[in-house]
C-alpha cells in the first residue's frame, strides 16, 4: 500500500500580514506565527480526541498532540516556502512511550501485517472538508498576534533606546 500523503493547503493572500510580520523582530515573528498556527489548529486536536478509539489501556489517546515549529530543518521537508507548521499528530517514535506511529496508521487505515482489519478512521475525520475553516481562522489568529506581538516590540524598542 502507498504511503498516505500529509494533508497539505496553501494560503494566499497573506501579503499584509507577512509584511507585518516581517516589521518584528525574528523571535516574535516565530512566536506570533507557532501561537497562531496552534490555536487554529485546537479544534482539529479536539475532534481527533473525540475521534480516537480509545482501547483497555488508553495508550493511543495518550499519545496525540499538538504541536507547532518553525525550526528550519524540518520546515525543509516540508516545504522550501513554510514558515511554520502546526499539526496534530498521533503514536510516538519509541515503542517504550505507547503506542507508535505505525500502529496508529493501523488502526486509522485498518491495517495489520498481512490481514486486514476494520478501520477506524480518527485523524481524516477530524480536518477533512475542514481545512477552509482552519485557515481562515488561522489568518484571523495571526493577525490578533501580530498586533500583539507588535505592542511588545514597541515596549522592548522603547526600552532599548532608553539604555542607549
Amino acid at each position: 500500500m502507498a504511503r498516505p500523503k500529509m494533508l497539505t493547503v496553501k494560503v494566499s493572500g497573506l501579503k499584509e500580514l507577512e509584511q507585518a510580520l516581517n516589521a518584528l523582530d525574528h523571535d516574535l515573528h516565530k512566536k506570533a506565527l507557532k501561537t497562531a498556527g496552534k490555536e487554529a489548529m485546537r479544534p482539529v486536536y479536539t475532534r481527533v480526541l473525540n475521534n480516537v478509539v480509545v482501547g483497555e489501556t488508553g495508550g493511543l489517546k495518550s499519545t496525540i498532540k499538538l504541536t507547532s515549529t518553525s525550526d528550519v530543518r524540518t520546515l525543509r521537508k516540508i516545504s522550501k516556502k513554510a514558515a511554520m507548521v502546526a499539526r496534530v499528530s498521533a503514536g510516538t517514535t519509541k515503542r517504550r512511550d505507547g503506542l507508535t506511529g505505525h500502529q496508529a496508521l493501523n488502526i486509522e487505515y485498518g491495517l495489520h501485517g498481512k490481514r486486514t482489519m476494520a478501520a477506524q478512521p480518527f485523524m481524516r475525520p477530524a480536518i477533512q472538508g475542514k481545512e477552509k475553516v482552519v485557515f481562515m481562522h488561522f489568518r484571523r489568529l495571526l493577525g490578533v498576534h501580530i498586533e500583539k506581538t507588535a505592542r511588545t516590540q514597541m515596549k522592548r524598542n522603547r526600552r532599548n533606546s532608553k539604555t542607549l
